[in-house]
């Protein structure tokens, strides 16, 4: 960018001076509005680059209560916007969410650890279908113990039939699947423990 406005100022603005220099007084007004014309000209072409990356960039999506209600999150969902619908979405159904990192530190993976009365859940989102593999489940599956987990979901976005593969890998690791459409059936997967009775007066 540096560059680029000392090439503007040697190739186009040093000239344009000296011949504003030289001309007599009864030019200057037309030849300025000409130079200042341009001189907005190229501003503008070294401005608009920048101003087009700040438009194009796309503000975080944060969850509206009819996306929770409703289960409708929007498919082009990140996987960071995807946690923060799902922490929302526990939150708002009795459990208390934290997020963590995987607990071997060369893994960037972040899970979120959801707590209520029933036990603690550990959850890992997959966006596009990055997760649903045997062996991210396998891990997955792993890293939930480690963290203190008595169950373990992954939650995708993807709609439709799941691969079989993806489906057995979870079964044998004991990780529940889930679709977001399907949130709704994770009590009957994860129920809260009963209420206790009161005591006998």
């Amino acid at each position: 960018m540096k560059l680029i406005v000392i090439s503007f100022l040697v190739l186009f603005v040093m000239p344009m001076g000296g011949i504003l220099w030289l001309l007599p007084p009864s030019s200057l007004a037309e030849v300025a509005l000409t130079f200042g014309g341009a001189l907005l000209l190229g501003a503008a072409a070294l401005l608009l680059p920048r101003l087009l990356a700040v438009l194009g960039r796309r503000r975080p999506r944060t969850p509206t209560a009819r996306a929770l209600t409703h289960l409708d999150w929007p498919q082009s969902l990140t996987r960071g916007e995807m946690e923060q619908f799902a922490a929302a979405w526990l939150r708002a159904h009795g459990w208390a969410v934290t997020l963590t990192t995987d607990p071997q530190q060369d893994k960037p993976d972040v899970y979120l650890m959801a707590r209520r009365s029933g036990g603690t859940l550990a959850v890992v989102c997959d966006q596009a279908g990055e997760e649903l593999n045997p062996a991210s489940i396998r891990a997955f599956a792993l890293a939930a113990t480690q963290l203190g987990a008595e169950r373990s979901l992954m939650l995708t976005l993807l709609r439709g039939k799941l691969p079989s593969t993806t489906e057995s890998a979870a079964r044998q690791a004991g990780v529940a699947l889930l679709r977001v459409a399907d949130l709704g059936q994770l009590d009957a997967i994860v129920p809260p423990a009963p209420a206790e009775a009161p005591a006998a007066a």
